[in-house]
Protein backbone atom coordinates (compact mmCIF):
# COMPACT_ATOMS: atom_id res chain seq x y z
CA UNK A 1 0.00 0.00 0.00
CA UNK A 2 2.83 2.37 0.79
CA UNK A 3 4.42 1.84 -2.63
CA UNK A 4 1.13 2.69 -4.33
CA UNK A 5 1.02 6.02 -2.50
CA UNK A 6 4.54 7.01 -3.56
CA UNK A 7 4.51 9.84 -6.11
CA UNK A 8 7.08 10.05 -8.85
CA UNK A 9 8.86 13.34 -9.50
CA UNK A 10 10.85 14.29 -12.59
CA UNK A 11 13.14 17.30 -12.87
CA UNK A 12 13.07 18.06 -16.60
CA UNK A 13 15.71 20.46 -17.92
CA UNK A 14 14.94 21.80 -21.39
CA UNK A 15 17.57 23.08 -23.84
CA UNK A 16 15.38 23.93 -26.79
CA UNK A 17 18.16 25.18 -29.11
CA UNK A 18 20.39 22.13 -28.48
CA UNK A 19 23.40 23.91 -26.99
CA UNK A 20 24.50 20.69 -25.28
CA UNK A 21 24.57 18.96 -28.64
CA UNK A 22 26.09 21.70 -30.78
CA UNK A 23 28.66 22.99 -28.27
CA UNK A 24 29.39 20.02 -26.02
CA UNK A 25 28.73 17.23 -28.54
CA UNK A 26 26.30 15.40 -26.22
CA UNK A 27 23.18 13.47 -27.14
CA UNK A 28 19.94 13.80 -25.24
CA UNK A 29 18.12 12.83 -23.17
CA UNK A 30 20.82 12.98 -20.47
CA UNK A 31 19.65 10.85 -17.53
CA UNK A 32 20.71 10.95 -13.88
CA UNK A 33 22.44 13.42 -11.60
CA UNK A 34 26.01 12.40 -12.34
CA UNK A 35 25.54 12.47 -16.11
CA UNK A 36 23.95 15.90 -15.94
CA UNK A 37 26.82 17.25 -13.84
CA UNK A 38 29.29 15.87 -16.40
CA UNK A 39 27.23 17.47 -19.16
CA UNK A 40 27.17 20.91 -17.52
CA UNK A 41 30.94 20.76 -16.93
CA UNK A 42 31.53 19.89 -20.58
CA UNK A 43 29.15 22.58 -21.78
CA UNK A 44 30.64 25.09 -19.33
CA UNK A 45 34.14 24.41 -20.63
CA UNK A 46 32.93 24.78 -24.21
CA UNK A 47 31.02 28.01 -23.52
CA UNK A 48 31.26 29.38 -19.94
CA UNK A 49 28.67 32.05 -20.69
CA UNK A 50 25.93 29.70 -21.88
CA UNK A 51 22.76 30.11 -19.83
CA UNK A 52 21.94 26.39 -20.14
CA UNK A 53 24.82 25.68 -17.74
CA UNK A 54 22.90 27.58 -15.09
CA UNK A 55 19.68 25.82 -16.05
CA UNK A 56 21.28 22.40 -15.49
CA UNK A 57 22.76 23.58 -12.19
CA UNK A 58 19.33 24.82 -11.15
CA UNK A 59 17.81 21.48 -12.07
CA UNK A 60 20.42 19.58 -10.04
CA UNK A 61 19.70 21.85 -7.07
CA UNK A 62 15.98 21.09 -7.25
CA UNK A 63 16.77 17.37 -7.59
CA UNK A 64 18.94 17.44 -4.46
CA UNK A 65 16.27 19.30 -2.48
CA UNK A 66 13.56 16.83 -3.48
CA UNK A 67 15.87 13.90 -2.79
CA UNK A 68 16.72 15.27 0.65
CA UNK A 69 13.00 15.53 1.47
CA UNK A 70 12.54 11.83 0.70
CA UNK A 71 10.87 12.18 -2.70
CA UNK A 72 11.24 9.57 -5.43
CA UNK A 73 12.81 11.88 -8.02
CA UNK A 74 14.61 11.53 -11.33
CA UNK A 75 16.43 14.14 -13.42
CA UNK A 76 16.87 14.42 -17.18
CA UNK A 77 17.93 16.98 -19.77
CA UNK A 78 16.34 17.12 -23.19
CA UNK A 79 17.15 19.27 -26.21
CA UNK A 80 15.53 20.42 -29.42
CA UNK A 81 17.05 21.99 -32.51
CA UNK A 82 18.84 25.26 -33.26
CA UNK A 83 15.82 26.32 -35.32
CA UNK A 84 13.49 26.50 -32.34
CA UNK A 85 10.38 27.19 -34.43
CA UNK A 86 10.87 24.30 -36.82
CA UNK A 87 8.90 21.06 -37.01
CA UNK A 88 12.12 19.12 -36.45
CA UNK A 89 12.63 20.82 -33.08
CA UNK A 90 9.04 20.12 -31.99
CA UNK A 91 9.17 16.43 -33.02
CA UNK A 92 12.50 15.88 -31.31
CA UNK A 93 11.21 17.34 -28.05
CA UNK A 94 7.99 15.34 -28.30
CA UNK A 95 9.87 12.05 -28.78
CA UNK A 96 12.10 12.65 -25.76
CA UNK A 97 9.19 13.70 -23.54
CA UNK A 98 7.20 10.63 -24.56
CA UNK A 99 10.21 8.41 -23.80
CA UNK A 100 10.75 9.94 -20.34
CA UNK A 101 7.07 9.80 -19.37
CA UNK A 102 7.02 6.13 -20.40
CA UNK A 103 10.29 5.42 -18.58
CA UNK A 104 9.58 7.20 -15.29
CA UNK A 105 5.78 7.59 -15.32
CA UNK A 106 6.01 10.89 -13.35
CA UNK A 107 3.12 12.35 -11.39
CA UNK A 108 4.83 15.70 -11.05
CA UNK A 109 7.37 17.45 -13.28
CA UNK A 110 9.61 20.39 -12.45
CA UNK A 111 10.21 22.11 -15.78
CA UNK A 112 13.54 23.95 -15.66
CA UNK A 113 14.55 26.34 -18.45
CA UNK A 114 16.54 29.47 -19.12
CA UNK A 115 13.78 31.44 -20.84
CA UNK A 116 10.32 31.62 -22.35
CA UNK A 117 11.21 29.64 -25.48
CA UNK A 118 11.93 26.46 -23.50
CA UNK A 119 8.50 26.67 -21.90
CA UNK A 120 6.62 26.21 -25.16
CA UNK A 121 6.41 22.51 -24.26
CA UNK A 122 4.43 23.28 -21.11
CA UNK A 123 1.04 22.77 -22.78
CA UNK A 124 2.13 19.44 -24.21
CA UNK A 125 3.18 18.23 -20.76
CA UNK A 126 -0.09 19.39 -19.21
CA UNK A 127 -2.04 17.51 -21.89
CA UNK A 128 -0.59 14.29 -20.49
CA UNK A 129 -2.34 14.87 -17.14
CA UNK A 130 0.91 15.62 -15.35
CA UNK A 131 1.14 18.45 -12.85
CA UNK A 132 3.96 20.78 -13.91
CA UNK A 133 5.88 23.39 -11.94
CA UNK A 134 7.78 25.99 -13.95
CA UNK A 135 11.23 27.03 -12.84
CA UNK A 136 13.01 29.62 -14.93
CA UNK A 137 16.71 30.06 -14.24
CA UNK A 138 17.77 33.65 -14.98
CA UNK A 139 21.49 34.31 -15.26
CA UNK A 140 22.45 37.17 -12.98
CA UNK A 141 23.97 40.08 -14.82
CA UNK A 142 27.68 40.68 -14.83
CA UNK A 143 29.20 43.49 -12.79
CA UNK A 144 29.66 45.62 -15.91
CA UNK A 145 26.07 45.07 -17.04
CA UNK A 146 24.78 45.76 -13.54
CA UNK A 147 26.87 48.92 -13.32
CA UNK A 148 25.58 50.04 -16.73
CA UNK A 149 21.99 49.42 -15.60
CA UNK A 150 22.40 51.52 -12.48
CA UNK A 151 24.22 54.26 -14.40
CA UNK A 152 21.29 54.46 -16.84
CA UNK A 153 18.84 54.40 -13.94
CA UNK A 154 20.72 57.20 -12.19
CA UNK A 155 20.92 59.23 -15.41
CA UNK A 156 17.15 58.95 -15.93
CA UNK A 157 16.53 59.87 -12.31
CA UNK A 158 18.75 62.95 -12.43
CA UNK A 159 17.36 64.00 -15.82
CA UNK A 160 13.79 63.73 -14.57
CA UNK A 161 14.63 65.63 -11.37
CA UNK A 162 16.23 68.40 -13.42
CA UNK A 163 13.66 68.75 -16.20
CA UNK A 164 10.32 67.84 -14.61
CA UNK A 165 10.12 71.17 -12.69
CA UNK A 166 11.03 73.00 -15.90
CA UNK A 167 8.43 71.08 -17.92
CA UNK A 168 5.71 71.62 -15.32
CA UNK A 169 6.60 75.32 -15.06
CA UNK A 170 6.44 75.69 -18.85
CA UNK A 171 3.08 73.90 -19.03
CA UNK A 172 1.73 76.11 -16.25
CA UNK A 173 2.92 79.25 -18.02
CA UNK A 174 1.41 78.05 -21.31
CA UNK A 175 -2.00 77.49 -19.71
CA UNK A 176 -1.87 80.88 -17.99
CA UNK A 177 -0.83 82.60 -21.22
CA UNK A 178 -3.76 81.06 -23.05
CA UNK A 179 -6.17 81.90 -20.22
CA UNK A 180 -5.07 85.55 -20.13
CA UNK A 181 -4.15 86.32 -23.75
CA UNK A 182 -6.26 83.77 -25.67
CA UNK A 183 -4.82 82.97 -29.12
CA UNK A 184 -1.81 85.26 -28.77
CA UNK A 185 -0.75 83.15 -25.78
CA UNK A 186 -0.25 80.13 -28.01
CA UNK A 187 1.80 82.27 -30.38
CA UNK A 188 4.10 83.19 -27.52
CA UNK A 189 4.42 79.55 -26.46
CA UNK A 190 5.11 78.35 -30.01
CA UNK A 191 7.62 81.16 -30.48
CA UNK A 192 9.51 80.22 -27.31
CA UNK A 193 9.56 76.54 -28.33
CA UNK A 194 10.83 77.58 -31.77
CA UNK A 195 13.62 79.66 -30.23
CA UNK A 196 14.67 76.76 -28.00
CA UNK A 197 14.67 74.27 -30.91
CA UNK A 198 16.64 76.74 -33.03
CA UNK A 199 19.22 77.24 -30.28
CA UNK A 200 19.56 73.46 -29.93
CA UNK A 201 19.86 72.97 -33.69
CA UNK A 202 22.65 75.50 -34.24
CA UNK A 203 24.38 74.58 -30.96
CA UNK A 204 23.98 77.98 -29.31
CA UNK A 205 22.56 76.64 -26.05
CA UNK A 206 25.28 74.01 -25.73
CA UNK A 207 28.02 76.56 -26.38
CA UNK A 208 26.56 78.98 -23.87
CA UNK A 209 26.21 76.28 -21.21
CA UNK A 210 29.78 75.08 -21.70
CA UNK A 211 31.20 78.59 -21.51
CA UNK A 212 29.12 79.39 -18.44
CA UNK A 213 30.27 76.23 -16.68
CA UNK A 214 33.92 77.00 -17.49
CA UNK A 215 33.34 80.69 -16.69
CA UNK A 216 34.97 81.68 -19.97
CA UNK A 217 34.69 85.17 -21.45
CA UNK A 218 32.43 85.57 -24.46
CA UNK A 219 33.67 87.43 -27.49
CA UNK A 220 30.46 89.48 -27.44
CA UNK A 221 29.96 93.00 -26.14
CA UNK A 222 26.93 94.43 -24.40
CA UNK A 223 23.72 93.99 -26.37
CA UNK A 224 21.49 96.14 -24.16
CA UNK A 225 22.65 99.56 -25.51
CA UNK A 226 21.85 98.46 -29.06
CA UNK A 227 18.45 97.12 -28.00
CA UNK A 228 17.76 100.41 -26.17
CA UNK A 229 18.42 102.43 -29.33
CA UNK A 230 16.10 100.17 -31.35
CA UNK A 231 13.43 100.37 -28.64
CA UNK A 232 13.57 104.21 -28.63
CA UNK A 233 13.28 104.22 -32.42
CA UNK A 234 10.19 101.97 -32.22
CA UNK A 235 8.68 104.21 -29.51
CA UNK A 236 9.14 107.36 -31.59
CA UNK A 237 7.48 105.76 -34.62
CA UNK A 238 4.66 104.39 -32.50
CA UNK A 239 4.14 107.70 -30.73
CA UNK A 240 3.97 109.62 -34.00
CA UNK A 241 1.54 107.13 -35.51
CA UNK A 242 -0.68 107.05 -32.41
CA UNK A 243 -1.00 110.84 -32.16
CA UNK A 244 -1.83 111.21 -35.84
CA UNK A 245 -4.37 108.37 -35.73
CA UNK A 246 -6.26 109.54 -32.64
CA UNK A 247 -9.34 111.75 -33.09
CA UNK A 248 -9.54 114.85 -30.90
CA UNK A 249 -13.24 114.70 -30.08
CA UNK A 250 -12.99 114.60 -26.28
CA UNK A 251 -10.09 114.07 -23.88
CA UNK A 252 -11.29 110.62 -22.83
CA UNK A 253 -11.79 109.38 -26.39
CA UNK A 254 -8.47 110.86 -27.54
CA UNK A 255 -6.55 109.20 -24.70
CA UNK A 256 -8.44 105.92 -25.20
CA UNK A 257 -7.68 105.79 -28.94
CA UNK A 258 -4.09 106.88 -28.31
CA UNK A 259 -3.59 104.02 -25.81
CA UNK A 260 -5.05 101.44 -28.18
CA UNK A 261 -2.83 102.64 -31.07
CA UNK A 262 0.30 103.09 -28.97
CA UNK A 263 0.14 99.90 -26.87
CA UNK A 264 1.69 97.56 -29.44
CA UNK A 265 4.62 99.88 -30.11
CA UNK A 266 5.19 100.26 -26.37
CA UNK A 267 5.07 96.49 -25.79
CA UNK A 268 7.38 95.81 -28.73
CA UNK A 269 9.95 98.27 -27.40
CA UNK A 270 9.75 96.73 -23.92
CA UNK A 271 10.23 93.24 -25.39
CA UNK A 272 13.29 94.47 -27.33
CA UNK A 273 14.75 95.96 -24.14
CA UNK A 274 14.02 92.75 -22.20
CA UNK A 275 15.59 90.53 -24.85
CA UNK A 276 18.71 92.72 -24.91
CA UNK A 277 19.01 92.60 -21.14
CA UNK A 278 18.37 88.86 -21.16
CA UNK A 279 21.18 88.24 -23.65
CA UNK A 280 23.58 90.36 -21.58
CA UNK A 281 22.61 88.49 -18.41
CA UNK A 282 23.10 85.08 -20.02
CA UNK A 283 26.50 86.01 -21.45
CA UNK A 284 28.00 88.04 -18.63
CA UNK A 285 26.24 86.85 -15.48
CA UNK A 286 27.26 83.88 -13.30
CA UNK A 287 23.63 83.24 -12.33
CA UNK A 288 22.14 79.82 -13.13
CA UNK A 289 20.60 79.53 -16.60
CA UNK A 290 17.31 78.15 -15.29
CA UNK A 291 16.95 81.02 -12.82
CA UNK A 292 17.65 83.51 -15.62
CA UNK A 293 15.03 81.94 -17.86
CA UNK A 294 12.53 81.91 -15.01
CA UNK A 295 13.14 85.57 -14.17
CA UNK A 296 12.92 86.90 -17.73
CA UNK A 297 9.98 84.72 -18.61
CA UNK A 298 8.21 86.35 -15.67
CA UNK A 299 9.20 89.77 -17.00
CA UNK A 300 7.71 88.80 -20.35
CA UNK A 301 4.46 87.83 -18.64
CA UNK A 302 4.42 91.18 -16.83
CA UNK A 303 4.86 93.01 -20.14
CA UNK A 304 1.86 91.26 -21.68
CA UNK A 305 -0.18 91.80 -18.52
CA UNK A 306 0.65 95.51 -18.88
CA UNK A 307 -0.54 95.33 -22.49
CA UNK A 308 -3.87 93.87 -21.42
CA UNK A 309 -4.24 96.55 -18.70
CA UNK A 310 -3.55 99.35 -21.18
CA UNK A 311 -6.04 97.90 -23.69
CA UNK A 312 -8.62 97.54 -20.93
CA UNK A 313 -8.02 101.15 -19.86
CA UNK A 314 -8.39 102.37 -23.45
CA UNK A 315 -11.66 100.48 -23.89
CA UNK A 316 -12.95 101.92 -20.61
CA UNK A 317 -12.15 105.48 -21.70
CA UNK A 318 -13.90 104.84 -25.02
CA UNK A 319 -16.95 103.53 -23.17
CA UNK A 320 -16.66 99.98 -24.52
CA UNK A 321 -16.67 98.45 -21.03
CA UNK A 322 -18.12 99.56 -17.71
CA UNK A 323 -16.28 100.68 -14.59
CA UNK A 324 -16.96 97.42 -12.70
CA UNK A 325 -15.59 95.33 -15.55
CA UNK A 326 -12.56 97.60 -15.72
CA UNK A 327 -11.86 97.14 -11.99
CA UNK A 328 -12.41 93.37 -12.21
CA UNK A 329 -9.90 93.11 -15.07
CA UNK A 330 -7.34 95.11 -13.10
CA UNK A 331 -7.78 92.91 -10.01
CA UNK A 332 -7.50 89.70 -12.07
CA UNK A 333 -4.31 90.75 -13.91
CA UNK A 334 -2.61 92.10 -10.80
CA UNK A 335 -3.56 88.97 -8.84
CA UNK A 336 -2.10 86.73 -11.56
CA UNK A 337 1.14 88.72 -11.46
CA UNK A 338 1.42 88.52 -7.67
CA UNK A 339 0.64 84.78 -7.58
CA UNK A 340 3.24 84.08 -10.28
CA UNK A 341 5.89 86.07 -8.46
CA UNK A 342 5.21 84.16 -5.23
CA UNK A 343 5.27 80.77 -6.97
CA UNK A 344 8.43 81.47 -8.94
CA UNK A 345 10.62 83.29 -6.45
CA UNK A 346 9.70 81.84 -3.06
CA UNK A 347 11.66 78.69 -3.88
CA UNK A 348 14.65 80.72 -4.98
CA UNK A 349 14.67 82.56 -1.64
CA UNK A 350 14.64 79.22 0.21
CA UNK A 351 17.54 77.98 -1.87
CA UNK A 352 19.49 81.16 -1.14
CA UNK A 353 18.93 80.72 2.60
CA UNK A 354 20.00 77.09 2.35
CA UNK A 355 23.15 78.03 0.42
CA UNK A 356 24.02 80.74 2.94
CA UNK A 357 23.63 78.24 5.79
CA UNK A 358 25.89 75.77 4.02
CA UNK A 359 28.54 78.44 3.51
CA UNK A 360 28.42 79.31 7.21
Amino acid sequence: MQKENVKNYLVLIVDIDDDVGRKAGLKTPILGREENIKALIKLGLADPGDSDVNAILGGVKIYDELKASGKDVKIATISGHVDVESEKCALRLKEQIDFLTYLYNPDFIYLVSDGKEDEMILKYLESKNIFVWKKRIIVKQSETLESTYYLIQEFIKKTMEEYIPLILTFIGFSLLLYAVFADIGWRIVVGLIGLYILSEGVGVRKTLMEKMKKKEEFGVGRVFPISAIIAIFVLIIGLTYSISSSRLTSPNEFIGEFLLHFVNSLILSLIILTVGKFVDTVIHSEEGILEIFKKYFFYLICIFVARELIITGGNYLLGNIGFISFVVYIIIYISITIILSVILFTKSNKNNIKNNNQQK
